[in-house]
């Protein structure tokens, strides 16, 4: 399903419907990595809406994993993965597990030293 109709489905208040669709195109080897963090992020923006604070987290965190595993320069990364682990903090703070948040907090540091 192509993510034009993933963005209606979630107009259109649909979220479990999109984030099954996502949680499948997601994987598919064929996006590039920049595609894929899109996917993470409307996957985690599909579970603040339904109250998934802890699933939303772990997909902002997929998105900065996916993100530092590209080739580029790490402050280039770290400038990219910031904003995202700084929402995945803020998910699980709301709703996730203390050890996630303690993970997400030591990830932050990391990346705003990196991004140095």
């Amino acid at each position: 399903m192509s993510l034009q109709d993933i963005v209606v489905m979630i107009h259109n208040g649909e979220y479990g419907r999109a984030i099954s669709s996502m949680e499948h195109d997601v994987k598919d080897e064929a996006l590039t990595p920049q595609q894929r963090v899109e996917y993470c992020r409307w996957l985690a923006e599909c579970n603040i809406r339904l109250e998934e604070q802890g699933e939303a987290g772990n997909w902002y965190v997929e998105a900065v994993r996916i993100i530092l595993s590209e080739q580029t320069d790490g402050r280039s990364k770290a400038k990219e993965a910031l904003p995202l682990c700084a929402k995945a903090l803020e998910a699980y703070e709301k709703g996730g597990d203390p050890a996630d948040v303690l993970v997400a907090a030591r990830l932050k540091q990391y990346l705003v030293g990196l991004a140095k």
